[in-house]
C-alpha cells in the first residue's frame, strides 16, 4: 500500500514507515530548544565523548540548514541472551551505530519520494546533539537518577537515533511518568558517579573502560569493581524499571553476539589483527590496548601488550 494513497499526516506516514521495520517507539522533538536545555548542559558540565562547549549541542541548523523537526527513534537492544561476560550488553551485537544508521536510511528511502523538496539527515549517536534530551522531549521516556533515559516498554536498554528534517512535524510532549528514585543505582554504581542530585560522568566506569589516558589508582579501583572490560551495566541491571523490560524485536541485536574477550585472545592478536577481527563491533573503536589494560586491572596486574 502506498502511503500517498492514505489519508495520513506526514508524522503518521513516517511513524508507519518506522513501525514497518519493527521500530515501535518513535516521537517528534522540535528544533527550537527551550532555554532549560542550555541550563541543564551547563550544570552537567563536560561529558566524555561529547563537545565540551554546550553551544555546539544547541544548533541543529548547523547540521541541516532549514531544519524544523527531529523524528526520534529508540533502538532496544535487550535480548534473552544475558550470558555473564565482560562486554556491556549494548556492545555485544554488531556496532549499534551501524545498525541505527541502516534503519534510518531505510526509513528515509521509504519517505523521500513523498517529499522530494524536503531534506532528511540520519543521526546515529555521533552528532553533537543531546540525544537523551531529544528522546525525552519526544515523549519516549523519562530521566532516571542515573541520567539514563528510561522507556516504559524497554527500560533503559535502548540506544537513540533520529532523523533531522526540514519537514515541520507536530512535536510530542514529555511523559508525566518519572523515576521511582529508589536509590538502587546510587548503591550499585562502582564509581559512586551517581548521587541523589548530581552525576559525575568522569567517575562512570563505562567512561573509564574507554579512557585511553593513564588511569589513577582510584580509577583502576573503579574498573575492578565489576567484571566488565568495556562499558558498565551496573546501574541498569539493578534498576526496578528494567525488571520487566521487553526484549528487542530487532533481529540484528540477536545476531553474532560477543559476550566476552579473553586475555589469551587479546594477547595473541596484534593491534591490526584486533581491529580487523572486531571491526563490526562498538568495542573495537578504543583498540586492543585499552581492553587488555582493563582485563589486566581486573586480574590484578598491569602489563598491557603493545605489539603493533
Amino acid at each position: 500500500m502506498l502511503y500517498s494513497e492514505l489519508a495520513m499526516t506526514p508524522k503518521e506516514i513516517i511513524t508507519a514507515a518506522a513501525r514497518s521495520l519493527r521500530l515501535d517507539q518513535t516521537g517528534v522533538c522540535s528544533t527550537s530548544f527551550p532555554p532549560l536545555l542550555k541550563e541543564q548542559l551547563m550544570k552537567t558540565g563536560p561529558v566524555p565523548f561529547a563537545p565540551a562547549d554546550p553551544e555546539e549541542r544547541l544548533h541543529p541548523e548547523k547540521l541541516l540548514p532549514g531544519c524544523r523537526s527531529f523524528f526520534v527513534i529508540l533502538f532496544p537492544y535487550r535480548t534473552k541472551d544475558e550470558t555473564p561476560g565482560n562486554i556491556s550488553l549494548y556492545a555485544r551485537s554488531r556496532d549499534y551505530h551501524r545498525i541505527i544508521r541502516s534503519y534510518l536510511e531505510r526509513i528515509i528511502e521509504k519517505i523521500r519520494p513523498l517529499w522530494p523538496d524536503e531534506k532528511f539527515l540520519p543521526l546515529a549517536d555521533t552528532s553533537p546533539m543531546a540525544d537523551r534530551f531529544l528522546a525525552y522531549s519526544a515523549g519516549l521516556g523519562f530521566y532516571g537518577v542515573n541520567h539514563l533515559l528510561i522507556n516504559p516498554k524497554y527500560g533503559s536498554y535502548c540506544t537513540i537515533g533520529s532523523i533531522l528534517t526540514t519537514l515541520d512535524l507536530p512535536a510530542d510532549t514529555p511523559l508525566k511518568q518519572s523515576c521511582l528514585r529508589c536509590g538502587a543505582c546510587i548503591r550499585c554504581c562502582p564509581g559512586r558517579a551517581i548521587r541523589e542530585n548530581q552525576y559525575l560522568p568522569l567517575r562512570c566506569k563505562s567512561y573509564l573502560t574507554q579512557k585511553k589516558e593513564d588511569l589513577t589508582k582510584d580509577e583502576e579501583k573503579i574498573i575492578s569493581g565489576t567484571p566488565l572490560i568495556f562499558g558498565c551495566d551496573a546501574c541498569q541491571t539493578c534498576c526496578p524499571h528494567n525488571r520487566h523490560a521487553a526484549f528487542s524485536p530487532l533481529p540484528e541485536m540477536k545476531e553474532a553476539r560477543i559476550s566476552s574477550l579473553s586475555d589469551e585472545l587479546l594477547t595473541a592478536l596484534s593491534n591490526r589483527g584486533f581491529d580487523k577481527q572486531f571491526k563490526e563491533y562498538a568495542f573495537q573503536w578504543r583498540g586492543k590496548k585499552v581492553l587488555l589494560r582493563n582485563l589486566q586491572i581486573l586480574h590484578g596486574r598491569q602489563d598491557p601488550d603493545s605489539r603493533g
